[in-house]
Order: structure tokens, then sequence, then C-alpha cells
């Protein structure tokens, strides 16, 4: 496992790094602050992909590499959390600014982001201790609350604009439902029965 936390550590100091320097060596009057919490939101999906579909792939196909990252989503989590909360963090100075703040409507968002900060303060060996049988539901409420965010999120953007950008994320978010789906189905389906 060590062999992995390593790589998956300097990824995200590395994201961490560069979204801070863009930051730092940016004028706050010119920053496109959105495209900044559109491409921070991008790179966090894509950090979300495999976290919720390595499950589900690795039981159709049985791939080493794809065998040896399932046991390893708790870390990939915890680098897409990073990820998500830097464009959390991209949405406030967005807010900032322009003068405004979140509305109502930010609601189900927001819920969603503390979802997330619950996600991450408990992916550790001790939480999942103290949580118990908690832990799991709570951890699967979270990713489909983030996978809900994702899909209604580009499928807005795809019906407002029809940009091919947003077509190829919704398509993404949307083949990475029917892998789930179809995992799922698979392992309820009974066995051929044995000849007698």
């Amino acid at each position: 496992m060590k062999g992995y936390q390593e790589p998956l550590a300097l990824l995200t100091l590395g994201l961490c790094a560069a979204t801070g320097g863009a930051l730092l060596g940016s004028d706050p009057a010119v920053l496109d602050y959105d495209r900044l919490t559109r491409y921070t939101a991008r790179v966090s999906f894509l950090f979300f992909l495999p976290v919720f579909t390595l499950s589900a792939l690795s039981h159709f196909v049985r791939h080493p590499t794809v065998l040896a990252l399932r046991p390893r989503r708790r870390q990939l989590g915890i680098t897409f959390g990073i990820a998500h909360l830097a464009h959390f963090g991209a949405i406030l100075l967005f807010h900032r600014h322009h003068g405004t703040w979140f509305t109502a409507e930010d609601g189900a968002a927001l819920f969603i982001y503390a979802l997330l900060g619950v996600q991450v303060a408990t992916s550790n060996t001790p939480a999942v201790r103290a949580l118990g049988k908690l832990w799991r539901p709570t951890h699967w409420v979270a990713s489909y609350a983030l996978f809900v965010g994702f899909f209604t999120t580009y499928l807005g953007r795809l019906q407002e604009s029809g940009a091919p950008v947003f077509l190829l994320l919704f398509g993404l978010a949307s083949a990475a439902w029917a892998l789930r789906v179809a995992a799922f189905f698979s392992k309820r389906r009974p066995g051929p029965l044995s000849a007698t």
C-alpha cells in the first residue's frame, strides 16, 4: 500500500501547488474566476470517476491494475476530496470577486460539500473503527450524492450550451452509472443450475 500512497500524495500536492501558484501569480483584477471554477470541477470529476467505478469495473475486468487499485480506493478518494475542496475554494473566490454569495438554490450543492467534508474526515482507519457499521452507508450516501451533483450539473450545462465538452463529461457520467447498474444486476443474477 505504501507504494501507492506516495504517488497519490505527490499528485495531490502537485494539484494544490499548481492551483495555489496560479492564484498567487495572477492579478485578481484579470483572473478568470469562472474558468477557474469550471476547470477545477473537471479535474476533480476525473479523480472521482475511478473512485466511483473501480468496484464495478473489477467485476467485469480482471486486469491486475484494476484489481490492485480497488483496495486503494480510500487513498484515491482522499485525492478526489482534496481536488474537489480546491474547486469549492475556487467558488468562494468567485463569489468574493463578484461580491455575491450563495442563495437558497445552492442548498443542495452545499449539502453535498458537507457530505464530502465528512467523507474526507472519516477516510482513515480510526474513523472506520469509531463509526463501525455506519461507516459504509455514510460513504455510500456521500458518493452517490456527489455523483448526482456531477450528473445533474453536466446535464444542465449540456442542455444550456450543447458544447462538445459537456457532451463528453455527461457521457462519462452516464457510462459510470451504467457500469454500476450493470455490475449490480450481474451480481444478483443467479448462477447456472447444476445438472441433476
